[in-house]
């Protein structure tokens, strides 16, 4: 037979263990907010667990506010959880978990007592709850990152209900049957604690590294992608474009006289300069085009399903928008134009790396022609 107070500690103790590996995690320096709902929903339910296993409390404590606590913790972690899949929950609704976790424990604490039917509404409704959680998590996707943390609400909700199904089936909650199931649930509810805090960190953990990999394919002044992320998603999108049949052109572009600019203007408006391209570039892209500062001044266009001639229009519309434009930082006004290289995979083939070198001598003979122009290679 297992023994409830043993197993009570130790739920007790994992609680706090998972509570305070948590809030440790939240208190560093730009912590994702996430995880700051998830500590301060473990830290209330944490107080409402206390509250409702506390002897010598009055009993609208223990059994009545104590389970409001519960909730409106579980509603900091579920809104922290929806802040994690980049949406929020209300407070209204946060209100309506706690509002309705003290409504009924009250009715079966001060109207009709009945620690059966206190013990059966909190069993089903904290799993309803912590299936909630699963739910939440379970509909954003990425299983890599989530699956454990939602195989721990999964499994702490059956815990929860299959306590409460016990005792709507036991009048008296020390029986033999009842006994069992309780021990059973309460050896589970540790396990899925460890299992939710362990995904739960996990997850941060997960959503940095991507945010980090993202980070180092970006130019860190233009926000184009640098040459190694032109690398790896240039690959993709010409596989992408030779499995369709579909042409594949880059427009390799340079600004002319750009150290001209910076040694007239200086070096913070000849960032300004790259930074304004960049900008005006990417009103040219649709959302499967790329775009990369390839070096210097020097950036490339990777355009899916344009061919030759549709290349060199794009191109030359985006050479005539840059003579136009104008740069404007504190009082200066500065002018610039871009010499422009043009090649497709018709001709080329879908190596990304020979079309770049393609359109870069493209574009050098651009600049021996006068700059300021197209050519095709």
């Amino acid at each position: 037979m297992l023994n409830l107070d043993t197993l009570l500690l130790v739920q007790v103790c994992v609680t706090l263990l998972t509570t305070a590996l948590l809030v440790a995690s939240a208190c560093y320096a730009g912590s994702p907010p996430e995880l700051r709902w998830w500590a301060a929903g473990n830290l209330v339910v944490s107080a409402g667990l206390a509250m409702s296993n506390l002897d010598g409390l009055p009993s609208i404590f223990s059994a009545v506010i104590g389970y409001g606590v519960i909730a409106f913790g579980l509603g900091l972690v579920l809104r922290g959880l929806r802040v994690h899949g980049s949406a929020t929950l209300s407070w209204r609704v946060v209100a309506i978990f706690t509002v309705l976790a003290l409504l009924i424990p009250a009715y079966f604490t001060l109207v009709v007592p009945s620690l059966r039917g206190r013990l059966c509404f909190s069993g089903f409704y904290f799993a309803l709850l912590n299936w909630l959680c699963a739910v939440t998590l379970a509909r954003q996707g990425g299983w890599r990152g989530i699956a454990i943390c939602v195989s721990g609400f999964a499994v702490l909700g059956l815990a929860l209900f299959m306590r409460g199904a016990h005792m709507l089936r036991h009048a008296d909650p020390a029986d033999v049957p009842a006994s069992l199931v309780m021990g059973m649930s309460m050896l589970a509810i540790p396990l899925a604690q460890v299992c939710i805090v362990f995904g739960m960190i996990l997850m941060v953990m997960w959503r940095y590294a991507e945010r980090l990999r993202h980070l180092s394919t970006l130019d860190p002044l233009t926000g184009a992608l640098n040459r190694g992320g032109l690398e790896n998603e240039g690959k993709r999108v010409a596989l992408r474009a030779q499995r369709g049949r579909r042409s594949l052109a880059v427009i390799m572009i340079d600004v002319d006289f750009f150290k001209q600019i910076n040694d007239t203007y200086g070096h913070p408006v000849g960032d300004e300069v790259l930074r304004h391209l960049t900008r005006m570039l990417k009103l040219e892209l649709r959302p499967y085009d790329l775009l990369a500062r390839f070096g210097g001044e020097e950036f490339v266009l990777a355009l899916d399903g344009l061919d030759r001639q549709a290349a060199i229009n794009v191109a030359e519309r985006l050479r005539s928008r840059i003579e136009l434009e104008l740069v404007e930082i504190d009082a200066l006004s500065v002018r610039y134009t871009a010499s422009v290289g043009v090649v497709s995979s018709d001709e080329y083939g879908y190596d990304l790396i020979r079309l770049i070198s393609a359109g870069d001598a493209a574009m050098y003979e651009a600049k021996r022609a006068g700059r300021n122009r197209v050519i095709a290679g």
